[in-house]
This record gives structure tokens, C-alpha cells and sequence, in this order.
């Protein structure tokens, strides 16, 4: 009885030290640096990196007006070239033919979507420019990918715990540009694979005060957010790139709430391939 009594006061302190080593290891914050590493290297080795000079990614995409399932299917390509890119996507919608957005490598260009109007989508691009201009408009779809070049952006990247996305765990980081921005980033790397699944951007816009305590009432703050969700990786080259591709835009305000989605399905890739430069202009034509 006295060994039986021994073996279980071991027994229990042992099962409480390991509770207490569990506790201790989830409840430290992983250093941004090393999931960055380890996510650089789920999407290539070091050497096929760096011979990167451009990729691209084509296929089709559909388009929806959530709450109204007004939309319409098309075709999408994501190409880039070192810290240039272009997103493009046409669609058989007369009140939407296409969606045009460059960045030069310095300047960024968001095309009108129709007469001299930028989709909603193109809008909140165009706003919020650092999406282009950091290489956050993509995720590794592009070969100006943000997390692949940090050393030169000089954004600060910190650890903000775990979420789950999609049902998979996830490292979340936040990113604040150099100089800063009017968006909360935050990106998210799945803890298992080190895939990146998710880019989000928020920004909340402060109600305006009106005339008359009543006109003060009526004001709602706006809420702004963009998300890009990737799924479905796979080889391409020796590169693993996602294949699934959504966006997903809400806005919220005075004028209600309005929901878009995309949801692209790529493909075919292409790496280092002679691509033309005036893809790439910002210039008017």
C-alpha cells in the first residue's frame, strides 16, 4: 500500500510538471524572426528565391455582391517582377468589365473600373496605398512579397499570439509600415505548415460630430475591412503557392453595410519569363 501510495504521489507530481512545462512552452511569444524564417522556407529554398525574377499566375475568378448574389465569373492574373506587380481581372459584367491595379516599383495606379469611377474594391486600393507600395497585395503570389524582403522595408513586425483561421491554427503578426499607416495589418502564418493563410486590413473611421445633438446621434463610426484568405498549396516549380485565392471586402457606415467577394481559382504559373515592361506602367496610355 505505502509503494501503491508512493508510485501515485510520483505519478501526480509528474502529470503536473508536464501540465506546468505545457503552460510555459504555449504562453511564450515566438519571436516574428523565426516565423518568418520558417515560413520562407515553406515557400521555396533559399537558392530558388533568390533566382526569382518574376512569376505569374493565371486562371478564373468569380465576383460577388454578397447580400444582393448579384456578380459575375471571369478571369484573373497576378504577375510580378522584383517589387512590381499587376492584378488584373476581366469580367463579362457591363457595370464591370475589368479591375486594373499597378504598382511601378514607386508608384501605384488603380485603373477606373468604368467611366471615371474605381470599383469598390479599386477604391480602398487606391486609398490605402502602402497594400501596393509594401508588397502585401498577393501574399506570395508575388514576388514582392512583404515578409520576403523585411531587411529593406524597415516595417516593424510583432507576435500577437494565435488565432484560427479557417480551422487552422495560426501564428498572427502584426505589420506597421515604415512611417505608418491608417490600417491595422495583421498576417497570418499557419503554426503547423508555416503557410501564409491570411492578410487582413482594418480601419475604423471615427463618427463626425453633427450640427445638432439629434444629427450627432444619427452618426455612425465606418468600418472598413479587406481580407485575403490562400488555400489550397501546391508545387509549382519546387515553389509551394496557393492556388485558392479570396478577397473579401466589408464596409460599413452611414450608407449600411456592403459586402464583395472574389474567389479565384489559379491554374497556371509561370516563372522568369521575359514579361514586357509596359505591363508595369503607371503611366497613362
Amino acid at each position: 500500500m505505502k509503494n501503491l501510495r508512493f508510485f501515485s504521489v510520483v505519478y501526480s507530481l509528474a502529470m503536473i510538471f508536464i501540465l506546468l512545462s505545457s503552460v510555459g512552452v504555449s504562453g511564450q511569444k515566438m519571436k516574428p524572426e523565426e516565423i518568418i524564417a520558417k515560413h520562407l522556407e515553406t515557400i521555396g529554398t533559399a537558392e530558388k528565391r533568390k533566382n526569382l525574377k518574376n512569376q505569374v499566375a493565371t486562371g478564373l475568378v468569380s465576383y460577388t455582391v454578397l447580400r444582393k448574389g448579384t456578380g459575375g465569373n471571369g478571369k484573373i492574373v497576378f504577375a510580378s517582377e522584383a517589387d512590381k506587380i499587376l492584378f488584373g481581372m476581366t469580367f463579362a459584367i457591363p457595370s464591370y468589365p475589368a479591375e486594373t491595379i499597378i504598382f511601378d516599383g514607386k508608384k501605384s495606379k488603380v485603373a477606373f473600373a468604368i467611366s471615371n469611377a474605381r470599383s469598390e474594391l479599386g477604391d480602398f486600393i487606391y486609398r490605402y496605398s502602402a497594400i501596393t507600395k509594401e508588397g502585401l497585395l498577393g501574399g506570395t503570389l508575388s514576388s514582392a512579397w512583404t515578409l520576403a524582403d523585411l531587411s529593406n522595408r524597415k516595417a516593424k513586425v510583432g507576435f500577437e499570439g494565435t488565432k484560427k483561421i479557417n480551422d487552422r491554427e495560426a501564428f498572427e503578426l502584426s505589420y506597421s509600415p515604415k512611417g505608418g499607416s491608417d490600417l491595422q495589418i495583421r498576417i497570418f502564418i499557419d503554426n503547423q505548415t508555416y503557410e501564409h493563410l491570411r492578410t487582413e486590413y482594418r480601419r475604423v473611421i471615427s463618427s463626425v460630430q453633427g450640427s445638432t445633438p439629434d444629427s450627432s446621434a444619427q452618426q455612425r463610426e465606418q468600418k472598413q475591412t479587406l481580407i485575403e484568405d490562400f488555400s489550397n498549396y501546391k508545387k509549382e516549380s519546387d515553389m509551394n503557392l496557393p492556388h485558392s485565392y479570396r478577397v473579401y471586402l466589408l464596409l460599413e457606415g452611414a450608407a449600411g453595410t456592403r459586402e464583395y467577394e472574389y474567389k479565384a481559382e489559379f491554374s497556371e504559373f509561370f516563372f522568369n519569363q521575359p514579361l514586357d515592361p509596359g505591363s508595369f506602367s503607371t503611366e497613362s496610355k
